[in-house]
């Protein structure tokens, strides 16, 4: 068995899929919560995600933690790049053009 715990404020949607009670629709829901909120802060906050209960945040404590908060672009210039870089990978298979 991997003991390895889940960072929920970096893990992607099929990491999350790893943890107890924790469905590709819940997956969802904390993925986009955690954009929303700009990473989750402590256990109360990731509790308020939509479909999320006080007994799921209890079986999930001992399989994953919350890490730091991924850093925000903080440029406007960051901010484009943010958000053209992965468009860029998706449409050249993955590779970035030297």
């Amino acid at each position: 068995m991997d003991t390895t715990r889940i960072n929920v404020n970096a893990a992607t949607e099929h990491e999350l899929t790893q943890l107890p009670r924790i469905g590709a629709d819940k997956a969802r829901r904390i993925v986009r919560h955690r954009t929303e909120r700009k990473g989750f802060r402590d256990w109360d906050d990731f509790a308020e995600t939509a479909g999320i209960t006080a007994e799921d945040v209890e079986v999930i404590k001992p399989r994953a933690w919350i890490g730091p908060r991924p850093e925000q672009p903080r440029t406007a210039a960051e901010r484009r790049r943010a958000v053209r870089e992965p468009v860029r990978a998706r449409r050249h298979g993955g590779h970035q053009r030297s």
